[in-house]
């Protein structure tokens, strides 16, 4: 009997030595993964957006980014200097493909579903899908530019981060800006876009007239048909990230300042 019992406790102890193994190693696994799974997409090319009775207008780029917990925001960049931003959940389907399904565009009612179909390099293949927004249908379809290799030097650049900021214009309530876009042509010419809160946006263009390793100086000339001056002080981080960006001047006569990390 005595050995018996002691062959019991030895059986037990072993059990309880091992089983917490079995359990935790998964566990950890799994949430390293969660933290590297964002996924930021970013491509200029030519597209279409149509909505309700409107006169179509052409996209000029598109962003896309997912998060952990597959929540997706994507913005269209009009070339009439409008900004389309739709929210939803991202469903994968393959490594480079997946579906977003809208719920919502900023504080507006949306529905539909969109393709999206991506690269390793994080460049938008194609996006595509109709839907509704606001109580109107639309259609959409944009196709990425595939562009071959480029050396280093090159000068264009094209950023897109989602983050925290305000934008405050002289006798406007303040705005949120959750996200921001910043392109620069190999003709240095370019374009800020920010995005607030509520899914509306402000386009900024001019002139990049100052670039090193570590911050860009836009001076800005106008704003879709509105005049615009200033500038825009962009400081860079690592792997093609924004750490801060900082503007003022005025917008149609009326004094700004947009401070975003």
């Amino acid at each position: 009997m005595k050995l018996s019992s002691k062959s019991s406790s030895i059986a037990l102890s072993v059990t309880l030595l091992l089983s917490p193994l079995t359990v935790i190693t998964p566990t950890i696994n799994h949430q390293v993964l969660a933290q590297s799974n964002q996924v930021n997409l970013l491509s200029q090319g030519k597209g279409t957006w149509n909505m309700g009775r409107g006169k179509p207008a052409n996209i000029t780029s598109t962003s896309v980014t997912i998060q952990t917990d597959n929540k997706a925001q994507v913005t269209l960049f009009l070339s009439d200097n409008r900004t389309v931003r739709l929210d939803g959940n991202f469903n994968r389907q393959t490594a480079t493909q997946g579906r977003i399904n809208l719920t919502n565009s900023g504080m507006a009612d949306a529905t539909g579903s969109l393709l999206l179909e991506y690269q390793s390099d994080n460049s938008i293949r194609l996006l595509n899908g109709e839907g509704s927004l606001d109580s109107q249908k639309f259609r959409m379809t944009f196709r990425g530019n595939q562009t071959t290799s480029k050396p280093n030097n090159t000068p264009n650049l094209n950023i897109q981060q989602s983050g925290e900021g305000l934008f405050s214009l002289q006798s406007r309530p303040n705005q949120n800006i959750t996200s921001v876009f910043v392109s620069v042509d190999n003709q240095q010419k370019a374009r800020v876009s920010l995005v607030f809160q509520n899914g509306n946006s402000f386009n900024f263009e001019g002139r990049q007239t100052h670039r090193d390793a570590y911050s860009i100086r836009i001076q800005v000339d106008r704003s879709g048909m509105a005049s615009a001056t200033g500038f825009f002080t962009v400081e860079l981080g690592a792997g093609n990230s924004i750490n801060n960006l900082i503007g003022q001047g005025t917008l149609d006569g009326q004094n700004f300042l947009a401070n975003f990390r």
